[in-house]
């Protein structure tokens, strides 16, 4: 299949808006993403004009650490845009699986703070900052993709949002994108703060069981230092990251340059009380990860094998499973979304899953609404209510 004169070679995944393919360009024999409106969102015009506006905002961005956009045009129906390939893992997955070290974490601050620095003094606001939305390329190299709800600069744009219309993924939301106010380039560096607390402590700041509780702790609670959570991260880096996530927009960091400033400060500090030189270790060692992950996947796998085996040697009555699971029913208003934990799909609401106990991250999607997800922590065999009212992405009544 085509889209122009790109050829599709595989789905690679979807998201609120779209859908992303790996072509390839025949023209100059070059791979790359192409992003595809999603057919239901066609009918829309806002939807279209949004689309269209992501091609705009990384049209006019030119930056080592923000995704490249080649091409956008029209066919079967929908719009499409041909985009740099890159090679490498979501910020998700960085966060999942791996621990970071304070200098590494600051590393990828500065790298963020910088492409964010850079892309507003462009007049461009992301207002959607968030793990999916970060890629880690092989060589510790960030790229942040995805500005398909940028606020433009632009008085031709202008009428194109509605006034306090919410748009983003709430866990990362800013307190005044919460409740609907005008933004600039300061939501977008308290987005990149959650994101940092995360890599931090080992959990988000704020969480909830549904979007109202979320939404509440965004613009009332106060998290814990990082550093009280974490006790191997250094107050310096816990004390920066708390500033990033001031509910007052003037009390945080006011730009990404002077934000990037800080963390490069913080490294310095490091160095100078006998920390191994930054340079020695500025790279997230993506391919040690990778091994790393491997070698903790293949030991659980040998210790669940001896533990089986040690179970049926004992008892060759009992069957018992290694993992316990706990029943989660998961329902929706409206019904029929669809169900992921971890990434996997499990389904539509409403379901009734069985999830084996410990942390997960589970989203709820359905077209025209806004994305669902926040974390579960599953602690006992008891059935765990699930419900999720969703919130339409604009107003159902028109």
């Amino acid at each position: 299949m085509n889209y122009g004169r790109y050829e599709i070679v595989q789905e690679l995944g979807k998201g609120a808006m779209g859908v992303v393919y790996q072509a390839q360009d025949p023209q100059i024999n070059r791979t790359i993403a192409l992003k595809v409106l999603r057919e239901d969102r066609v009918t829309s015009e806002d939807f279209v004009q949004r689309f269209l506006k992501e091609a705009m905002a990384i049209g006019r961005l030119s930056h080592p650490n923000i995704v490249t956009i080649y091409d956008v045009g029209r066919d079967h129906g929908t719009v499409y845009l041909a985009m740099e390939f890159l090679e490498g893992r979501p910020f998700n997955d960085i966060i999942r699986e791996s621990t970071l070290s304070a200098e590494q974490i600051a590393e990828l601050a500065i790298q963020l703070a910088d492409s964010l620095d850079y892309a507003h003094k462009k007049g461009i606001v992301h207002r959607d900052i968030k793990p999916s939305n970060i890629m880690m390329t092989p060589d510790g190299k960030v790229k942040l993709t995805d500005f398909g709800i940028a606020r433009i600069e632009d008085a031709s744009m202008h009428q194109q949002t509605r006034a306090g219309e919410i748009l983003g993924t709430p866990v990362y939301m800013s307190p005044e994108q919460v409740m609907g106010q005008q933004l600039d380039g300061r939501s977008d560096l308290y987005s990149l703060g959650v994101i940092l607390y995360e890599l931090a402590a080992g959990s988000r700041p704020y969480s909830g069981e549904n979007l109202a509780s979320i939404f509440r702790a965004i613009t009332l609670d106060n998290p814990k230092d990082p550093a009280e959570i974490n006790p191997g991260m250094p107050p310096g880096l816990g004390k920066l990251i708390m500033k990033s996530l001031n509910k007052k927009a003037d009390d945080r960091f006011q730009t990404g340059s002077e934000m990037a400033a800080a963390f490069r400060d913080f490294l310095r500090e490091m160095e100078s009380v006998g920390e191994p030189k930054v340079s020695e270790r500025r790279k997230i060692p993506y391919t040690a990860l990778i091994a790393a992950i491997a070698v903790i996947i293949l030991f659980a796998s040998g210790a669940l094998y001896f533990s089986s085996r040690e179970k049926v040697s004992n008892s060759s009555t009992s069957m018992e499973q290694a993992v316990e699971l706990a029943s989660v029913k998961v329902e929706s208003m409206p019904i029929g979304a669809q169900i992921f934990v971890d990434g996997s799909f499990k389904g539509k609401t409403p379901q009734l899953l069985d999830i084996p106990l410990g942390k997960h991250e589970v989203r709820l999607s359905l077209p025209e609404y806004y994305d669902w997800e926040a974390q579960l922590q599953l602690e006992g065999k008891e059935e765990v209510p699930l419900f999720v009212r969703l919130v339409p992405t604009q107003d159902q009544g028109n």
